[in-house]
């Protein structure tokens, strides 16, 4: 019995495993499916653009703040009590050019100017006083000289006479005696009149003081009025009526309304951009030449600030660059904007075109603060070709249906705006009218066959207004 159990535990397993392989066997072989051929040379339809000549201008979007062109802070030049302070000096008010704001007390320097006038008179009389005695000094000079000149003649006779024996020493002495005292007269007299022409010059010297202490007096006594030195706006006014201001305190800030500035910042991209713009129209006079290296030259420029869903525009210049040279944390070049007439605002509809007047609730003028965007025109140095941005990969390829094939290039972009982005027209190895792809593809290399896909059918319909494209800045 044990060995049969052995024999039957060996078999089993064999027995299970041929069962199965004969039923396997028994259910046969399936055939295979069948396979379709998908042709491998069909072109795969996509949708395609045109590649048009860019304008010749090119615009930089910036961002930028408003500025005052000029701010300036009045001071006191004397002191004094504030005896009067305008209505109009109040922060946030507009004055013109010559209007009072403050008047500081001017009844001490009033008072001064009446006592330097009063000392000019007198000094004045003193120095005709001195011209007296000079005429009188003059008259007795002459008697004196002619005195003098008496009494040599006697001298003279009597020393003949002496000679002669007809006069006696005595009497020749006492005429020597009369020669010698009006010498000494006339010596005096001319030392007299030498001390009243120094004391002449001293006196008109201290005629001179006065008078310059008089007018000092006078330029103090105009000083107290202070008044609007150009049109603007009050900034501050920290000062009271009857408050005592010491020489130096503020008395008022006010900001120049004339002209406006806009603070903005420029890629040293976008700085060789406004610098190959003139270059390229004025090849014969050098940019040193215009101002300095160190100037920038008079670009168009136009100023927007978005209000809600409306934007103004105002139209400026830039003008210059601010401080001496590139931020060093950001690494651009500070700049300023000239707005010249602030107060000559255009609004725009939603397609960018100037409305014909302004609509309710707009702003009149530029306030400093407002955060703008500036639009720059410059010059295209060379001619440019644009490329809808769909068009562009993020790799920076482009795919260009040629031949009904796919050709890819990545050329070097010049610029960038909301809706194209610009190339070289030179060296970018695209071509007016060419057509570029704007659909997406699987796994696409060069050569691959490609068709343009047809246009849909539209309905008849009026069609809608174009958006006038606007520039973006570039990105990094």
């Amino acid at each position: 019995m044990n060995v049969v159990r052995n024999i039957l535990s060996w078999m089993a397993p064999l027995i299970i495993l041929g069962g199965a392989a004969a039923v396997f066997i028994a259910m046969g072989r399936q055939p295979p499916p069948t396979r379709s051929d998908a042709g491998a040379g069909d072109a795969l339809p996509v949708k395609t653009a045109v590649i048009t000549e860019a304008a010749s201008q090119i615009e930089l979007d910036l961002d930028g703040v408003v500025v005052p062109l000029k701010e300036v802070s009045l001071a006191a030049e004397v002191s004094g009590r504030v005896r009067l302070k305008a209505d109009a000096c109040e922060a946030g008010m507009f004055v013109a050019a010559g209007t009072l704001l403050l008047e500081i007390d001017p009844r001490d320097y009033e008072l001064e100017v009446e006592r330097l006038l009063r000392e000019v008179a007198q000094a004045g009389f003193y120095i005709d006083e001195v011209e007296e005695e000079l005429l009188q000094n003059d008259e007795s000079i002459s008697l004196a000289q002619r005195q003098v000149e008496l009494s040599q003649r006697e001298v003279t006779r009597l020393e003949t006479l002496k000679a002669n024996r007809v006069i006696t020493e005595s009497e020749h002495d006492r005429a020597l005696r009369d020669e010698l005292t009006a010498i000494n007269t006339l010596t005096q007299l001319k030392g007299q009149q030498r001390v009243l022409e120094k004391r002449k010059n001293r006196l008109a010297e201290g005629r001179l003081l006065a008078e310059t202490q008089l007018e000092k007096v006078r330029i103090d006594l105009a000083r107290t009025r202070i008044v609007a030195p150009f049109d603007g706006v009050i900034v501050s006014d920290p000062v009271e009526q009857d408050s005592y201001v010491a020489k130096g305190t503020l008395l008022v800030t006010i900001e120049d309304t004339s002209a406006a500035e806009v603070r903005t910042n420029l890629r040293m991209d976008e700085v060789a951009r406004v610098w190959g713009s003139v270059s390229s129209q004025t090849t014969a006079q050098p940019l040193q030449s215009r101002g300095g290296a160190y100037d920038l030259p008079d670009v168009p420029a136009k100023v927007v600030f978005e209000l809600g869903d409306r934007q103004f525009q105002w139209e400026g210049v830039l003008s210059r660059q601010e401080g001496g040279g590139l931020d060093a944390r950001t690494r651009t070049l500070p700049c300023r904007v000239l707005v010249p007439d602030p107060g000559s605002v255009t609004a725009l509809d939603r397609y960018g075109q100037p409305l014909p007047q302004l609509p309710l609730g707009s702003p009149t003028s530029l306030l400093r603060g407002m955060f703008v965007q500036v639009e720059v025109l410059v010059e295209a140095p060379r001619k440019m070709l644009a490329v809808p941005i769909d068009a562009v990969r993020p790799s920076g390829d482009i795919w260009l249906l040629r031949n009904e094939e796919l050709v890819i290039v990545r050329p070097t972009r010049m610029h960038a705006t909301d809706d194209a982005v610009l190339y070289s027209a030179e060296d970018a190895g695209l071509l007016p009218g060419d057509r570029v792809i704007v659909s997406q593809l699987a796994n696409p290399y060069d050569g691959m066959a490609v068709t343009e896909e047809p246009l849909p059918t539209m309905p008849d319909a009026e069609a809608a207004r174009p958006a006038t494209p606007r520039l973006a800045r570039e990105e990094n």
